[in-house]
Parts: C-alpha cells; structure tokens; sequence
C-alpha cells in the first residue's frame, strides 16, 4: 500500500484504520487485566468455572497482543504507526488550523485551537518514528514475539522443544507500547482533527457486576443448602 500522494480523506480512513488497532489492544488488555483482578477477589466465582474464565483471559491476552502488534508493525505494505508517522512527515502540509476548521465547522473547541497546535514539530516527529521502529527494544521484542508465537509459530524453535528459548514479551513492555500507542495516535490526531481516542468502552467495568452478581447466586445457594441440611438434622 502506498502512503505518497495522500490526500485530506484519505489520511483520515488511515488515521481512523490505526486508531482500531490501538483502541483494540486497550480494551482487550483493559478487560484482561479487570477480569483478572475479579478472579482474585473472588475465588468461589473463579472456582465455579474456571475451564471459561482461563480461555476468556487467553483471549483477551492474544486480541490485545495481536492489535498492538498490528500498531508496531514492521511492513512496508502496510498501515501501522510507523508508516503513519512518516506520512506525516511527506504530508505536513495537511496539518494546519484552517484545514481542522474546514473538517469540524462545527466543533467549538476547533475555533478555540492555537494555530501552531495542528502543526507537528518535526524534531518530535523524527523521535516518534525511531520509538516506532525495530531500533527500540520494545517494539523489537513486540515484534520478534509475533514472529516467532503470535503470527506464526518458529519451527526451528519449537522442534526443540524448550518453550524458553523464545523470544519473551513482558507486560511491563506490553504496558509501554500501550501508552506510547495512545500518545502518538492522540497527539496527531488532535493535530489533524482536534479530537481525541478514549481507550475505555462504555461499560468497561461490568465485569464487576457479573462477578458480584454471581457471589450472591452462591451465597444464596450455599444459604439454601445449609438450611435444608438443618432442617434435616432437626427430624432425626
């Protein structure tokens, strides 16, 4: 896919694509981490069902990592955060007040948008590129882990037999590329849009009700239980 010659709808159905990916990882690891937090405060809940709530996690864990790892892609073909980046930079020209007024006439706070806010600095830029490529740990060890498990699987690696020998992914670096994610897609979409992307979908926190709403199915099944055992100890 060639990003030259981009033109004004056409950078924003990337930027939009991009955004997806990131979101995505936000969510899914969002609910990973929130499901995660639920099955240790509450073990009966866990222990009712755990075959589902090991495979819920398992994916959770394999959607973020599989978004984020579209995000900090490698391929000179297609869409991710680098190739983005350096759209910007072969496209400032899109970036500027009176083009964010022309695209949102409506939105006030666009009126109220400093006119060198829409224009990116290109020292950042060039920054924001190099975290974006191989040449940064995390990104590298991102996409050696999706080489190697995520994507495909290593053969040579895995007729071996010694799950140790891949190459590993952290949550600390998982937690990094997240965070990094978010702030260059914010930080030029605002550019381009005066708008933001929350990372958070609306009830993102219901998990909390369904693991409180089946304590009370068991605690009142266990109320239930010990009643009838007592009334059957009161007869003899």
């Amino acid at each position: 896919m060639s990003l030259k010659n981009i033109n004004e709808a056409e950078f924003g159905a990337l930027i939009r694509g991009l955004a997806q990916d990131v979101v995505d990882a936000h969510i899914h690891w969002g609910q990973l981490n929130a499901l995660q937090a639920q099955l240790d405060k509450w073990p009966e809940v866990r222990a009712e069902a755990w075959t589902f709530w090991y495979y819920t996690l398992l994916a959770h864990r394999q959607t973020a990592l599989v978004s984020l790892a579209r995000a900090f892609d490698q391929e000179d073909s297609s869409l991710h955060m680098q190739s983005l980046l350096i759209a910007i930079r072969d496209h400032l020209h899109l970036f500027d007040k009176d083009g964010v007024l022309q695209r949102r006439p409506d939105d006030p706070f666009a009126q109220w948008m400093p006119q060198d806010a829409a224009k990116p600095d290109l020292t950042q830029l060039n920054q924001d590129i190099d975290a974006s490529s191989m040449s940064d740990p995390d990104v590298k060890a991102l996409n050696l882990y999706r080489h190697t498990l995520l994507a495909h699987r290593g053969a040579t690696l895995t007729k071996r037999g010694d799950e140790t020998k891949f190459p590993p992914l952290f949550d600390e670096q998982v937690e990094r590329l997240l965070e990094r994610a978010r702030t260059l897609l914010n930080r030029y979409n605002y550019m381009f849009d005066a708008s933001l992307y929350g990372m958070k979908p609306h009830g993102h926190d219901n998990v909390i009700c369904v693991f409180e709403g089946m304590q009370r199915d068991l605690d009142r099944q266990k109320a239930e239980a010990e009643s009838q055992l007592a009334a059957l100890e009161r007869r003899q």
